[in-house]
């Protein structure tokens, strides 16, 4: 036993010798603790860090890119649903504009329709007030109609028919309503033949359906409604000759039909239902109503 435990501390003498002849010039031993802590990342561990980082990193564009497409698309999808509430809203406005212009018993109806050659869907035609609060009752004359795609809506003076079929003195101004709850994007038009400014309203229409409510009939195509809107206009007393002209009447002479507001006798549009079917298959349907 005293042989091996004498082996054994010459062992350990002669490795703290070797290790202090290779000390450093610092003196610190190459053989201490710390020095044999400081020799860093071998090669395989810097390669699973870095793959790691590359991980993290692709993970992370993916997420953002995936933000910002989402993003896009939301405002795509408000830009487009602000567009439609702007285009049934003005509708909407004008429609209801158009009932007091009933009232006065113009020789024009106060909604129309007509089909042109460019467009196999019927237009629609509208007389409403217009101006301001503080000024005088305008009539301004508001056209609807889908062009290449495009909904349209032209606004512009209104003149009263003479007899012999000569437009007279403009009833209202070329101008647009100062009423209006908006307008989509886009300038407008010069003023077309017909004398109204075009003004783009909603894109990427395929097609648009009208209807119109007929008391008594229903809800009728606009097509077949073109040239059959009449207005009943009260009948001038008859004199006798010789006799004193009587004083004027106290009622109208043509009465309202009970429960639609339209003279006796006359065929008007007391409702409107309007289909739009846009390029992508989406469908937007509503029914306005006309009476204020």
């Amino acid at each position: 036993m005293t042989i091996l435990n004498a082996s054994a501390t010459v062992d350990t003498v002669a490795r703290f010798v070797r290790c202090a002849e290779a000390a450093d010039s610092d003196g610190r031993s190459a053989c201490s603790p710390a020095r044999r802590g400081s020799a860093g990342f071998t090669l395989i561990e810097l390669l699973i860090a870095t793959t790691l980082l590359a991980v993290l990193a692709l993970l992370a564009w993916r997420g953002l890119d995936s933000v910002l497409t989402s993003r896009q698309r939301i405002v795509a999808a408000s830009d487009e649903l602000r567009s439609m509430t702007l285009a049934f809203a003005q509708l909407d406005d004008d429609l209801r504009k158009t009932w007091s212009v009933r009232l006065l018993r113009l020789p024009t109806p106060a909604i129309n329709f007509t089909v042109s050659g460019e467009q196999p869907a019927a237009s629609l035609l509208l007389l409403r007030e217009s101006g301001r609060t503080a000024e005088p009752t305008q009539v301004q004359q508001v056209a609807w109609r889908l062009r290449n795609g495009v909904l349209e809506r032209g606004f512009g003076a209104w003149s009263v028919p003479t007899v012999d079929g000569v437009m007279g003195q403009p009833a209202a101004r070329n101008s647009a309503p100062a009423d209006a709850p908006g307008r989509a994007a886009g300038g407008l038009d010069a003023p077309a033949a017909d004398g109204l400014v075009w003004q783009p309203i909603l894109g990427r229409v395929a097609s648009m359906q009208m209807q119109g409510w007929i008391a008594g009939q229903g809800w009728v195509a606009a097509e077949s409604l073109v040239g059959q809107l009449t207005v009943s206009q009260p009948a001038a007393p008859t004199v006798q000759p010789g006799e004193p002209q009587s004083a004027p009447p106290t009622a109208p002479q043509a009465a309202a039909a009970p429960g639609t507001g339209n003279p006796a006798g006359s065929v008007q549009v007391t409702g409107l239902q309007v289909r739009i079917v846009r390029d992508d298959g989406q469908v937007l349907q509503r029914i306005l109503p006309v009476k204020d």
